[in-house]
């Protein structure tokens, strides 16, 4: 009701400075404030929601969220008494009428079992709801342990995902962990550690012989590629049984718009030896100038990110976005060529990516609309979406400054957006045609945002089709919820050990999404764009759930 509001900033004092010259718009910065008096929030519950689950900063088009310094500076010094007062006022309305309409609600659902009662979620539904999709989301993982093994598979991975939700490491100096699982758990005895390690490395290993199929393109897979085929195939297994929960319940539409996007996990371990450690036989590598050993035995899928000084492991995902229910429906390790390689290394291109996600992605749903980042802005990525007989909307990677002396543009009068369509895109000897889209920059001012795609898109539909685009942000908010609440903290730098984690992190990640569907009515939300239970809290009642007693 708020984000659709109108602001005329006439009636406002000019204080707050012009649009380019703050970081935040000012009909943002009023939506924004009549949202915490609306709500009755106070500054640091503000922060919170829109920092939080339901994307709140988005709806109000904010370019981030602000902290909770920057929301108290902006009312105290970039509003007038005038302007707060009026903004309080007109929150007071919009207050009275929602609540005439009944669609505010003063209690926020909460999630410990002992203070559910004065709700409308009760504790069996919540128990049911979680239990259901723990269920969907864990039970297809084997270890391929002997039958009679004195712990059943469910046991371990129960556990791990207990470690996931828990943020705590699995050797046996995670004491706390481990001490802290067997408390809440009501089985008479948890495995050791140790055993608890062995058993996760030997889910994630793949056999020891290969087949002809692993040679997908005629050479011999490395071992990080069997790997990530050992552990996706349950993972797939999970998706397709969580999938049957979201269409049983309505969270799904097809087809579907799907965003693809890359995580880094950090990795703090140097690839270098240090002095001491220099053999005579060693061979440097020349890094900035300098010679640097290589460690042996430094995990291939490790490479550098973004700054200099940093390294990890990557992973590439494609998620569910739009109004449907956000589920991952795959992973994809990514390979990188590294500084302190000394070998020929194979890199995953951008359009191996893609293909890769694609592929597993439509075992499960049919796709319409595939985003993607800039990072992702090559023909051949191009090229591999059209041939999934899929549309595609990716931005190119610089902004236009002008865009009047393009030939055949047409332009939108009203919007200033502008269009030239047919544009051929061709990658090895195959061409297709899309448009190249303008439109006016929230970055940078007088220049243009520029995207493409394989639609025929006349100029009056540009301005609408490319604010879709703001739905990519989706997995942004999702590799962070991921992080932050379903991602143990682990010092192996074991590859078996690393894409098992983030992908039992995935698992958990959706057994939320599930999980808040399944009692959506409960809490009269649409879909499952907003849960009703953030992540944050989600995870302690899950606690409860997921280390069932014999």
């Amino acid at each position: 009701m708020i984000a659709d509001l109108d602001i005329p900033e006439a009636t406002f004092s000019d204080r707050y400075p012009r649009p380019g010259k703050a970081d935040f718009e000012f009909a943002s910065v009023v939506l924004m404030f009549l949202y915490q008096h609306a709500r009755g929030f106070d500054q640091s519950e503000l922060h919170r929601q829109l920092t939080g689950t339901a994307y709140v900063y988005i709806r109000f088009g904010l370019s981030r969220p602000p902290t909770q310094q920057a929301v108290s500076y902006i009312w105290r010094n970039r509003l007038s008494l005038a302007d707060r007062c009026t903004i309080k006022s007109t929150a007071r309305e919009i207050r009275d009428i929602a609540a005439d309409h009944d669609i505010v609600s003063d209690d926020e659902p909460r999630l410990n079992p002992a203070e559910i009662a004065d709700t409308e979620i009760t504790d069996e539904l919540i128990m049911n709801a979680v239990e259901a999709a723990r269920d969907r989301g864990l039970d297809e993982f084997d270890s391929d342990r002997a039958s009679n093994a004195t712990f059943g598979d469910l046991v371990f991975f129960e556990r791990q995902g207990y470690l996931n939700i828990a943020d705590r490491g699995t050797t046996t100096r995670s004491e706390g962990s481990s001490k802290r699982f067997e408390r809440i758990s009501d089985r008479r005895e948890t495995p050791h550690g140790d055993t608890h390690l062995r058993t996760m490395k030997k889910t994630a290993a793949p056999p020891e012989q290969t087949t002809l199929d692993d040679y997908e393109d005629g050479r011999r897979p490395r071992d990080w590629q069997r790997i990530r085929d050992e552990v996706l195939d349950p993972f797939h297994r999970g998706v397709a049984t969580i999938l049957e929960g979201v269409r049983e319940n309505g969270g799904i539409r097809e087809p579907v718009i799907a965003a693809i996007d890359i995580t880094p996990w950090p990795v703090f371990t140097s690839p270098y030896k240090n002095n001491e450690d220099v053999a005579r036989s060693d061979e440097p590598v020349v890094v900035n100038g300098e010679e640097r050993y290589p460690r042996e035995e430094y995990p291939e899928m490790v490479h550098g990110l973004k700054e200099s000084h940093e390294r990890g492991y990557e992973m590439a995902t494609i998620t569910i976005i739009g109004e449907d229910t956000p589920i991952v429906l795959g992973v994809e390790p990514v390979r990188r060529e590294s500084d302190w390689e000394t070998e020929d290394a194979r890199n995953t291109s951008q359009a191996r990516i893609v293909e890769r996600l694609l592929k597993q992605a439509e075992q499960h749903v049919d796709i319409h609309k595939v985003f993607c980042d800039r990072g992702f802005d090559a023909h051949s990525v191009r090229d591999t979406i059209d041939r999934h007989d899929t549309t595609y909307l990716i931005p190119k990677r610089k902004y236009q400054a002008e865009i009047e002396d393009i030939e055949e543009l047409e332009r939108e009068s009203v919007t200033g957006a502008g269009v030239v369509r047919n544009v051929p895109h061709g990658h090895d000897g195959r061409v297709h045609t899309g448009s190249i889209m303008y439109v006016p920059s929230t970055e940078e001012e007088g220049a243009y945002a520029v995207f493409t795609t394989n639609r025929n898109v006349p100029v009056e539909q540009v301005q609408g089709f490319v604010g879709q685009y703001t739905q990519r942000w989706r997995i942004e908010n999702e590799y962070k919820s991921i992080k932050k609440h379903f991602l143990p903290a682990v010092g192996s730098m074991d590859y078996r050990v690393r894409f098992l984690y983030f992908v039992i992190g995935v698992v958990m990640y959706n057994v939320w999404r599930l999980t808040n569907l399944l009692f959506r009515e409960a809490v009269d939300v649409h879909l499952g764009e907003h849960p009703p239970i953030p992540a944050g809290e989600f995870i302690e009642i899950l606690a409860f759930c997921i280390v069932p007693g014999d």
